[in-house]
């Protein structure tokens, strides 16, 4: 078996059908590689669907639970993965048609550990064509420190890459059960124990935009609940970084200056929280107090190449300036409440 695609599912009905199907359009043989699916206890017919294309594909696996959320699901998945090597998916996403032959190709030939490659965002449900076919295999293979030192823009969720099971069983890797937004500290916790690392400019993934997503839920109690993950997320980005310092080694210093970009970015995102939730100045004002005591406020370390644009510039300006900022937060929730200007 070269590979399982581990897919946890809750409440994924208008999507898992799509995601199935471009698993199905592969050019590997059925017995190559499995697609386990774990239904994580939804209350739609997600179920139902998966469990009538396992009746008419061998290599379709299905199993259900209790609700018990996305990353203990996963554990769960990993641990009953066969495949030389396995790939997270979303149930709501899916991949171009005929790729995995050339992943897994490239993948075993260089003896990798991770293998990653590009994704593409989008609403639609039938970009099974990739742009980047004819992309040479013939990239650089780095280990875990230098990939994280030399290469700025690699994503950090968990389904742009593959990882070598073997890999992930001598290192004991798993994901941290409870811990909310654990796929960038999962990712960049992975990749730094790596010694064989690749990235293909190929795109491969395809991140669907779902309106009901978590991220785009605008319940205020949802709200105030993701502004704790937030912050509980920029903490465990420290305290990586805090770990990675000790060891007092010039070689990570790439490493530290990446996770910190990372935790920048994840702060930055609360500039939009900011206005969507109803939280007191007050409130607010503890918290970057408390960022600014582990030096992630003012933004720091948030990519100048990244920022490049005039509004991106204005936005991380105006958030850095925090007086400045709350002269104009209320404003700026009346123009969002009436959907005169638009946050992501």
């Amino acid at each position: 078996m070269k590979l399982s695609i581990l897919i946890p599912v809750y409440n994924a009905r208008k999507y898992i059908g799509n995601c199935l199907d471009s698993l199905i359009n592969q050019d590997i043989p059925k017995n190559e590689y499995e697609i386990i699916v774990m239904d994580d206890g939804s209350t739609d017919d997600s179920y139902e669907i998966v469990n009538n294309y396992a009746k008419g594909h061998e290599n379709i696996h299905l199993y259900t639970q209790n609700n018990i959320g996305i990353y203990a699901t996963r554990n769960k998945l990993l641990k009953l993965a066969k495949g030389d090597y396995v790939y997270n998916l979303d149930a709501d996403d899916y991949i171009v048609h005929n790729t995995l032959k050339t992943i897994l190709n490239t993948a075993k030939q260089n003896d990798l550990d991770i293998l990653g490659f590009n994704s593409i965002s989008t609403s639609e449900m039938n970009l099974f064509s990739s742009k980047t076919e004819n992309v040479s295999t013939n990239a650089v293979i780095y280990n875990g420190i230098d990939f994280l030192s030399k290469n700025k823009y690699h994503d950090i969720t968990v389904w742009w890459y593959i990882i070598s099971r073997d890999f992930i069983l001598r290192n004991k890797i798993c994901f941290e059960k409870g811990n909310p937004m654990e796929d960038g500290p999962f990712t960049l916790r992975t990749i730094f124990k790596a010694e064989r690392v690749m990235h293909l400019e190929m795109d491969i993934h395809r991140y669907v935009q779902v309106p009901t997503s978590i991220m785009n839920n605008e319940n205020q109690d949802h709200l105030n609940k993701m502004v704790e993950n937030y912050i509980n997320l920029t903490h465990r980005y420290n305290s990586l970084i805090l770990d990675i310092s000790k060891k007092n080694d010039p070689k990570l210093l790439g490493v530290i200056y990446k996770i910190k970009h990372w935790r920048d970015l994840n702060v930055r995102m609360l500039f939009y929280r900011f206005i969507k939730v109803s939280l007191s100045l007050k409130k607010i004002d503890n918290i970057l107090d408390e960022f600014k005591e582990i030096n992630a406020y003012p933004l720091t370390y948030f990519d100048s190449e990244l920022n490049s644009s005039i509004k991106s510039r204005l936005i991380t300006f105006l958030f850095n300036h925090r007086y400045f900022f709350y002269s104009l937060l209320y404003p700026m929730r009346i123009l969002y409440k009436y959907k005169l200007i638009k946050f992501p």
